[in-house]
């Protein structure tokens, strides 16, 4: 087979498809950025991401998709028939980080069966709300995508970067929110008044998140004040907070 012929047998792609490959591995590289602690990726991370790095993580990511080495490689002229700048790049990607990140952990589906069957076994919400808030703590300690996040924040005052970080959280919040609701079902209790379930959802993921924070630098913050190896002082935290806005529905 001559090698013109070989190369009409390569997989075509599409401008989307292109378009989901340079955003999946613009992804990958800025989490790796973010793990590095040399000063090279640090400058990267904060510089946030660059067309030439991501054309060859795109590249070497389908050829370990489709197992075929002789794969053109993407070039950067592909890129720039889909963003014409590397500013618009740049922002697509942060629209894209954000919709990854905003996931609830444990899923909702999951979630609100999991809140049935602990409500109808007996378990303490209090012990419900530790383990959930638990799971959640370490998703954010092992996704390098939170630190990501934190670092678009100092330039919120950029309208698409603003735009980006309010999805986030309307599409976070609004998962936390149906969870919570939930778990409110679940154990017959509800809010008190004046506050409401949105609330709850935004006060406990600002503790997990700021204590979060605060344990990159300084990891012995998170210890349960009260020695338990099953607490934090996040989870503590939240669940005094639980406590404080429900009370059992009438």
């Amino acid at each position: 087979m001559t090698e013109t012929a070989q190369r009409r047998r390569l997989p075509r792609r599409s401008m989307e498809e292109t378009r989901a490959l340079m955003l999946a591995a613009a992804t990958e590289v800025v989490s790796e950025a973010v793990n590095d602690d040399g000063e090279e990726a640090a400058a990267a991370a904060l510089a946030h991401i660059r067309v030439k790095q991501v054309v060859q993580a795109a590249t070497r990511r389908e050829r370990e998709r489709t197992g075929r080495e002789d794969i053109p490689p993407i070039t950067i002229g592909s890129v720039y028939q889909i963003w014409s700048t590397q500013a618009e790049f740049q922002a697509d990607l942060l629209v894209h980080l954000a919709e990854e990140f905003a996931v609830l952990v444990p899923g909702l589906p999951e979630s609100l069966d999991r809140f049935r069957v602990a409500a109808a076994g007996n378990v303490p919400v209090t012990e419900m709300v530790r383990q959930v808030l638990s799971e959640n703590q370490e998703h954010l300690r092992r996704t390098p995508l939170f630190r990501v996040i934190l670092s678009f924040y100092a330039s919120a005052g950029h309208p698409r970067v603003r735009e980006a970080l309010a999805r986030l959280d309307t599409v976070f919040t609004g998962a936390a929110t149906a969870a919570w609701q939930g778990l409110l079902d679940a154990y017959g209790l509800r809010m008190r008044a004046p506050y409401r379930v949105e609330n709850l959802a935004s006060v406990v993921a600002a503790i997990l998140n700021g204590l979060q924070i605060i344990a990159i630098v300084r990891p012995d913050t998170l210890h349960d004040p009260e020695g338990s190896d099953d607490w934090s002082l996040a989870t503590r935290s939240a669940v005094l907070v639980f406590e404080q806005l429900t009370e059992a529905a009438r």
